[in-house]
C-alpha cells in the first residue's frame, strides 16, 4: 500500500513538473520582466528628475542598452565633472539572478523616495553620487525570462555569446589553486571567460563607467547564497578597512536574514568584478547575494527550473532584508573611504581599457 501511494505521488508530482515545463511562464511570478524592470526605472526617473538622470552606459551584443541611474541630492552641485565621491551599485550581470536587480530597484527607490525624509538617505546623497546599473546582462535577462526559467547552468550565466560576463573582466594570473567556479578558457563551460577580457560589450560598458568615475566603493547584488563575498585586498590597509563595511555593519541592518561575510582567494575566482574594481581603479566592492533557497523548491516544476532555483517566490521580503543595509553600507563605504578610491591594487589592469 504504501509503495502504491508512493509510486501515485511521484506520478502527480512528475505531471505537475511537466505541466509548469510546457507552460514555462513567469508572467504571474512577483517578478517583472526586463523590460517592465526598464520601465520601472525610467518611471522613478520621471517623478524624482531633480535627483535622478539616467545614462545609456554601453550596449548589449544584441543591442540592448545598458543603463545607469545617477541619484544624488538636489543642493548638490549638477556639473559632470565636480569632485563629489561616486558610488556604485549593479545587478544582474548573470542571466537567471533576478532578484538581484529587484533589490538593486530597490535601493534606487528608496533613496530617491527618502531624500527629505530619512537622516541617512539624505546624509548620503547630499554628499556622494549614487549610479545604479539594475541590468548589467540585457540579453540574457531576455532569454532566460522567454525560457520560463527552464534553461542550463551555462544559459543562466551567460550573455548571448556564450560567455559568463562575471569572468569576463581583466585579471592577473596568480600560482594558487583556483576555486569550483574559478573561469575557465574552454567555450560552453559554464565559466568560460571569453576569447579575452573584456570581450563581452556590457563587461566593457560598466568597466569603461568605473574608469570615468572612480567610484570610492560599489556592491553588487547577485543570488542566492545568502553571502557576502569580498575580494582579496593584500597590500591595501585602507581596502581591507574599507570592505570592514560587509563584516558586521552591514549585516547589523538586515532585517531577518544576515548574511556570512567570505573573504576570497586571489585565484579563486578570475576575472570577477569585484576584483578588477579594486585591482584596476582602487575601488573597494563587494558581492551580495541574496537570500538561499527555500522549501519552495520542492514545489512541482520549480526544482529543474533554474530560475526558482535562483530566486525565491516573495522578492519583496529580500528587499525589505537588504536594501537599507544595502544603503547603510554605502554610506559607510563613503566614511571609511573619506570619498575616495584607495589605491589599486594591480594598476596594469585598466591598461586593457585603451583603445
Amino acid at each position: 500500500m504504501l509503495e502504491w501511494f508512493a509510486a501515485g505521488g511521484a506520478a502527480l508530482y512528475a505531471g505537475a513538473a511537466l505541466r509548469a515545463f510546457l507552460r514555462r511562464d513567469l508572467s504571474a511570478s512577483a517578478y517583472p520582466s526586463p523590460g517592465r524592470a526598464e520601465a520601472e526605472i525610467d518611471a522613478l526617473a520621471r517623478q524624482h528628475p531633480e535627483r535622478c538622470a539616467i545614462e545609456e552606459i554601453g550596449r548589449s551584443s544584441e543591442g540592448r542598452p545598458i543603463r545607469a541611474l545617477r541619484l544624488r541630492g538636489t543642493g548638490a552641485d549638477p556639473a559632470p565633472g565636480s569632485s563629489r565621491p561616486r558610488l556604485l551599485v549593479t545587478a544582474h550581470i548573470h542571466a537567471v539572478e533576478f532578484v538581484g536587480s529587484f533589490v538593486a530597484r530597490a535601493v534606487a527607490h528608496r533613496l530617491a523616495t527618502g531624500y527629505g525624509r530619512d537622516r541617512e538617505t539624505t546624509a548620503l546623497l547630499d554628499r556622494a553620487d549614487v549610479f545604479v546599473v539594475a541590468l548589467l546582462n540585457p540579453d540574457g535577462a531576455e532569454r532566460v525570462w522567454r525560457s520560463g526559467g527552464f534553461c542550463t547552468l551555462g544559459g543562466a550565466r551567460f550573455t548571448a555569446r556564450g560567455v559568463d560576463p562575471n569572468r569576463n573582466f581583466p585579471f592577473v594570473p596568480i600560482a594558487e589553486r583556483g576555486a569550483w567556479n574559478t573561469g575557465r578558457d574552454r567555450r560552453g563551460s559554464a565559466y568560460y571567460r571569453g576569447p579575452h577580457p573584456l570581450s563581452e560589450p556590457e563587461c566593457l560598458a560598466v568597466a569603461r563607467l568605473a574608469e570615468r568615475e572612480r567610484f570610492c566603493g560599489a556592491l553588487n547584488f547577485h543570488s542566492f547564497g545568502g553571502v557576502v563575498y569580498l575580494p582579496a585586498a593584500e597590500g591595501s590597509a585602507a581596502a581591507r578597512h574599507a570592505l570592514g563595511a560587509f563584516q558586521g555593519p552591514f549585516q547589523s541592518r538586515q532585517r531577518f536574514l544576515r548574511y556570512r561575510p567570505v573573504p576570497e582567494r586571489s585565484a579563486a575566482i578570475t576575472g570577477q568584478l569585484d576584483a578588477f574594481l579594486l585591482g584596476a581603479f582602487g575601488t573597494p566592492s563587494a558581492t551580495i547575494e541574496v537570500s538561499r533557497p527555500g522549501l519552495a523548491l520542492a514545489k512541482p516544476g520549480r526544482l529543474p527550473n533554474v530560475f526558482w532555483i535562483a530566486n525565491p517566490e516573495d522578492p519583496a521580503r529580500w528587499a525589505e532584508n537588504d536594501a537599507d543595509a544595502a544603503i547603510f553600507a554605502l554610506g559607510e563605504l563613503l566614511a571609511r573611504t573619506g570619498g575616495r578610491p584607495c589605491a589599486p591594487t594591480q594598476p596594469e589592469l585598466a591598461n586593457r581599457l585603451s583603445g
